[in-house]
């Protein structure tokens, strides 16, 4: 455990969104989000996204993890990124979704698997200038690096590939890490507990607030980056 970064912790089979405590989830060790003390408006930022644009802090609570993929399905219907290939690494993704009524800024935030974490060398960097409109999901592919993905295919989405390395989330157990740009933890999440080889994302039901499931539980499809479980937007 590393003492010296913020971090949240959480228990087996209980989540927290907003204020309210959910009963006990039979499949995943979840995600605390921190609760809201205070939002502190940035309005220096000047983006014509919205009035209150806030940078991504430990006080802000509405930046959720929203969707999984550490296991794509094999096969063509695996081509998660739509990029005409299946592949085990470049079809991972991670999808967040700002939930709240504010525009959030999430420049030069970063994520991290287990061991990048130890190393502090990010397997994602977000941009400058990198802000997240309300009801804005944003998705993070394994790859292709470079690429320049087609936001409407995904939602409206901000969508991007790793721009350090491969996500490389591992199936028989890692963690994923969302941070600021000091490496303060925001979200962090186990995929210790979920299935090794499930062939579909984990998806909340209901999206944004509900309990990680997998997704053929709750939709006819095996994934969905960047829209609800239902393929309508957020």
């Amino acid at each position: 455990m590393l003492l010296t970064r913020p971090k949240i912790f959480f228990s087996f089979g209980f989540i927290i969104i907003l204020t309210l405590y959910l009963t006990k989830c039979a499949k995943t060790n979840d995600v605390d989000p921190i609760l809201i003390d205070d939002i502190n408006s940035n309005d220096s930022t000047n983006t014509i996204f919205s009035e209150d644009t806030i940078y991504i802090n430990l006080n802000i609570n509405g930046f959720i993890l929203n969707e999984v993929l550490y296991d794509p399905p094999s096969g063509i219907a695996g081509d998660a990124n739509n990029d005409g290939i299946r592949d085990p690494q470049q079809d991972e993704f991670v999808e967040f979704v700002n939930s709240t009524d504010s525009c959030i800024d999430i420049s030069k935030c970063k994520i991290f698997d287990d061991d990048s974490f130890n190393t502090l060398i990010p397997k994602h960097k977000f941009p400058d200038k990198c802000f997240v409109n309300p009801t804005q999901a944003v998705v993070v592919f394994g790859g292709p690096q470079g690429i320049n993905f087609d936001s409407l295919q995904f939602g409206d989405a901000l969508v991007f590939s790793a721009s350090e390395s491969l996500l490389n989330l591992n199936n028989s157990g890692d963690k994923m890490f969302f941070t600021d740009s000091l490496n303060n933890t925001i979200i962090e999440f186990d995929i210790t507990p979920l299935s090794n080889n499930p062939d579909e994302s984990y998806t909340r039901s209901p999206d944004i607030n509900g309990f990680f499931e997998q997704h053929s539980e709750v939709s006819s499809t095996l994934f969905s980056p960047g829209t609800r479980a239902d393929g309508t937007p957020f």
